[in-house]
């Protein structure tokens, strides 16, 4: 009589640690995707040693913990998902997790970089109640033989803004 190893446990352990995914089949082109080589750490922005020292939970652990939130779905998929409880913006206006501004504010305590192109679009993504990462995406209105070229699901980081004073409403 033979044994049967259809059930056994070691046969199911290894059949589970398979992938089941392949480039050809997996969702990583529609997953947000964070570039960080456009920082800039000048005042007001800080930096993460900044972030990586408050006391209590570390902002930059947060941070850390919110990108692994973020780059599950994509940029659009933020651009759409509502927060807080829309006491700002007006009438109960709910903010989504990622703004996009589009233009850099007139009113903030931070400037354009000359590092950063003059022709993106300024947004934000909200990591906590007024800590914010500001930076920009590229603009989805490029003519077709440049806009095969860039990743509309990349957002550039530009700021790391714990005191929202990117965007200034007073």
């Amino acid at each position: 009589m033979t044994k049967d190893f259809s059930k056994s446990v070691k046969k199911q352990r290894f059949l589970a640690s398979i992938p089941q995914d392949s480039l050809n089949n997996c969702d990583i082109l529609t997953r947000a995707k964070f570039n960080f080589s456009y920082i800039d750490i000048n005042p007001p922005g800080q930096d993460f040693v900044t972030w990586n020292n408050v006391a209590g939970n570390s902002k930059l652990v947060k941070l850390m913990n919110k990108l692994k939130d973020f780059t599950r779905q994509s940029l659009s998929y933020w651009e759409n998902e509502k927060i807080g409880k829309g006491k700002r913006g007006g009438k109960g206006h709910r903010q989504s997790c990622l703004e996009v501004y589009k233009e850099f504010p007139q009113r903030s305590a931070f400037s354009h970089p000359p590092h950063v192109p003059e022709d993106v679009w300024w947004a934000r993504f909200r990591v906590d109640n007024d800590t914010r990462l500001i930076g920009f995406i590229i603009p989805d209105t490029l003519e077709a033989s440049i806009a095969e070229k860039f990743d509309y699901n990349t957002f550039y980081v530009v700021f790391l803004d714990e005191n929202h004073q990117f965007y200034l409403t007073k």
